[in-house]
């Protein structure tokens, strides 16, 4: 079986690469044999990452040679059918999954979030788009729900959980040891932090700054916590983790290292807690066990909160930050639960499409 592999690929993102990689771990793991091209920003990283064949993402006909060789479309992880951050990378991946159906191929789309998508005729082409998919996996309850509000009637739908719940966690010894390199104090309670940059959001920005450095030193001075700022995408990530980090009385640590997503998600073992705008450093605490607070600038991440538990605060309540921050307590859903999940969209793909195509 050939599989073609549509996504976020290859512009750095860490959250973006754990998902590839849990993608084509969960495939290999089940058919050792399967063949798989990605489609990247970058082809020649997300060959040497992933040992994969990859091509460029805007090459359209290494796109169509390898569609015409496929017998399997996978539209995999993130959040690709919205418009709140593009239309123009909305129809980049709903166009990409119509000609794999005209190809006549089979279509997979694997654990993603979905919405926001608005305007009438981006709707109605992606309810056709999708109605007409062999398989849809869905990564929480909101965005099946929100599916069913665009009016989707394919049976083939379920809620699962995010595939990188499947990466192999190299624990916390590695994380320590990387922490360290970094200068971070591993002997003292550690508060992850992973920004981002605040888009469109209409609100006040320096009253976010000013409150979260105003948390932050808090819980330095009164509570003895290290807070340590990660990158997840660099160099986009660091306005906004530069902006706080500069506003705080305290000192910080900020991890500038470009990891892979098995390392980044190992530094999560040492944290006591984490403040994150990121959904997948939500979803490495989560997978370490760690107790968050989401900071949601997009519904993904209060849907992914939900789902596990945890407080969340959309940005226009920022005003709340100290209270909410107070709710923090354990997860309400195992990690072995959410693993179960994950596994579940491999489970459903080769139950679908077989092992040989």
């Amino acid at each position: 079986m050939r599989v073609l592999i549509s996504g976020y690929y290859g512009f750095g993102n860490v959250g973006d690469e754990a998902v590839l990689k849990a993608i084509i771990g969960g495939l290999r793991e089940q058919a050792p044999a399967i063949g798989l091209t990605v489609l990247s920003a970058n082809p020649a990283l997300t060959t040497e990452l992933n040992e994969v064949r990859s091509v460029h993402r805007y090459d359209l006909w290494g796109v169509l040679s390898e569609l015409d060789g496929a017998g399997v479309f996978l539209s995999g992880g993130g959040t690709l059918f919205q418009n709140a951050t593009s239309s123009r990378s909305f129809w980049y991946y709903l166009g990409l999954t119509a000609l794999a159906l005209l190809f006549g191929k089979k279509v997979m789309v694997f654990a993603q979030g979905f919405g926001p998508l608005r305007g009438r005729v981006n709707r109605a082409a992606a309810r056709w788009v999708l109605d007409r998919v062999h398989l849809i996996t869905l990564r929480d309850q909101d965005s099946y729900d929100e599916l069913k509000k665009l009016g989707v009637r394919n049976p083939h739908v379920y809620v699962t959980a995010d595939p990188t719940f499947c990466l192999q966690n190299s624990g916390p010894a590695e994380g320590r040891k990387l922490l360290g390199l970094e200068g971070v104090p591993v002997g003292k309670p550690l508060v992850g932090v992973a920004l981002r940059s605040l888009g469109r959001w209409p609100g006040d920005e320096k009253e976010f700054v000013k409150l979260l450095a105003g948390l932050l030193d808090k819980l330095k001075t009164k509570h003895g916590f290290e807070p340590v700022f990660l990158l997840f995408q660099c160099p986009e990530d660091m306005s906004e983790t530069k902006k706080v980090y500069d506003s705080m009385k305290e000192r910080g640590h900020i991890v500038f290292k470009i990891l892979r997503p098995e390392e980044m998600l190992s530094l999560f073992a040492g944290f006591r807690f984490v403040i994150g705008m990121r959904l997948h450093a939500l979803v490495f605490a989560a997978e370490n066990g760690v107790p968050f607070l989401a900071l949601s600038y997009d519904p993904k991440v209060a849907a992914f909160a939900k789902a596990v538990g945890q407080p969340y605060l959309d940005l226009a309540e920022i005003g709340r930050l100290e209270a909410v921050m107070e709710q923090t307590k354990p997860l309400a859903v195992a990690r072995e639960e959410l693993v179960v999940q994950a596994r579940r969209n491999f489970e459903l793909f080769f139950e679908t499409f077989g092992k040989t195509n």
